[in-house]
């Protein structure tokens, strides 16, 4: 940049207005001509409290200073009229950039006396609070952006911040640590902070689809001392908890809400019966040739699909290697029923089904059949409150992929407190 247009970067502003402290920091040249208009800069911060009397624009950062409109306040002790000026204060806040620079706005608020009681009250401002010093739309925009993958060091540069202050808005209590209340619907599970070694618990409020909390460990003790931590208030007002087919969590449930509470994840469930087929379909690939086992292969993601789905090709493939094969033509149709089973609607009805279900896979020769049947019967109540209240752990897999993601772009995120802090903040709104 030249000196001409170095000189031109500041702006005349009213002196006489400005106290002596902010005019030594930034030193006036009287013949240097005005940057922008006051009007434009009004319109642009959109702050109709204030007018503008002064712009200073340097080379790191924009200076605008600001005095309320109103010339006089009310006296809070008579209630009169004060206009007489005795002194003023400059305050600064931060504010989002202007002309590609950030902006700290200098609020000049003033002190009158009364004439009456002599009182001498400061003038306060609606649009700002008491002590912040920054406003809401930079502290919005800055997490907002830093949540979506704007770099750090970016972003205080752009603002005018430090990146430690970027990092303290985005994950600061009010916004990601504050203890968050149970609800009526909780959902549990868990997510490996270093896979087959370590694992955390993430507890979430399925209403409100954000997390509650994620602490260390996955086993009972470590749930149940956590729960154990909450008013009783709280724990009265669980009604739901949403789980896998976890002893772990199953055990720390029932010491904590009893056993009325329990419902098993109906994905889960669904993955059992899958993965029976699956083992029943290695077992028919071993019968066939080498070309024979690819096409069955290619039909695996057809098998559980309706008629509709399917073209007429599709269609008679699948008739024909269920005539060809029984015990695959018997599998798929009793994986077929249980994924029906869902949709029932009463509960006595659905148990009577589901005990039925049970009843054709342990009568099955097919071993993968009656391992199932096994698993369904140990968690066959609790698989039936789910025709009662329909939750499932579906919201709760989708912040473990989420959380997946977080640390995969934090290359590990070893610090437990960074990690709970960024997981809060990212899962669900605040």
């Amino acid at each position: 940049m030249s000196e001409p247009d170095s000189k031109g970067l500041r702006a005349l502003i009213d002196k006489h207005r400005i106290p002596c402290k902010i005019l030594d920091k930034h030193p006036l040249q009287t013949k240097e001509p005005v940057l922008m208009d006051f009007k434009c800069i009004e319109a642009l911060l959109g702050l109709p409290e204030f007018r503008v009397i002064g712009q200073v624009l340097g080379p790191t950062q924009l200076d605008l200073h600001l005095e309320r409109r109103d010339t006089d306040i009310v006296c809070p002790r008579c209630q009169t009229c004060c206009s007489r000026v005795k002194e003023s204060r400059p305050r600064c806040l931060r504010d989002l950039p202007i002309l590609e620079r950030p902006v700290m706005l200098w609020l000049h608020l003033r002190r009158f006396e009364c004439r009456g009681c002599r009182h001498r009250p400061w003038e306060t401002s609606t649009t700002f609070g008491a002590r912040t010093k920054w406003t809401v739309r930079l502290y919005n925009r800055v997490r907002e952006e830093f949540l979506r993958g704007c770099p750090c060091k970016e972003l205080a540069r752009r603002y005018g911040l430090s990146e430690r202050t970027v990092f303290r808005w985005t994950f600061e209590r009010s916004r990601g640590g504050r203890p968050r209340k149970l609800g009526r619907a909780l959902g549990i599970d868990e997510y490996a902070r270093r896979k087959g070694h370590r694992y955390n618990t993430l507890i979430v409020d399925l209403d409100k689809g954000k997390p509650i909390v994620t602490l260390k460990g996955r086993r009972a003790d470590d749930v149940v001392a956590w729960f154990r931590s909450r008013a009783q208030d709280e724990l009265a007002r669980v009604e739901v908890v949403v789980l896998d087919m976890s002893k772990a969590f199953f055990a720390a449930i029932q010491e904590v809400f009893g056993d009325q509470v329990h419902i098993i994840d109906r994905f889960h469930v669904v993955q059992q019966a899958v993965e029976a087929l699956d083992a029943v379909l290695g077992s028919v690939k071993k019968q066939l040739a080498k070309d024979e086992a690819k096409e069955l292969k290619k039909l695996r993601k057809r098998w559980l699909q309706s008629a509709d789905q399917l073209n007429v090709a599709e269609l008679l493939a699948r008739y024909e290697w269920q005539r060809r094969f029984p015990a695959l033509r018997e599998t798929i149709a009793w994986v077929q029923d249980l994924r029906t089973w869902f949709e029932r609607t009463y509960t006595k009805p659905a148990r009577e089904a589901l005990l039925k279900l049970i009843e054709r896979a342990s009568q099955s020769a097919q071993e993968p059949l009656q391992r199932v049947a096994g698993t369904l019967t140990r968690w066959c109540d609790p698989i039936v409150r789910y025709i009662r209240h329909r939750y499932s752990n579906g919201m709760t897999e989708g912040f473990n992929n989420k959380i997946k993601l977080i640390q995969r772009m934090a290359y590990g995120l070893r610090n437990e407190h960074n990690r709970r802090k960024r997981i809060l903040a990212w899962c669900g709104a605040p």
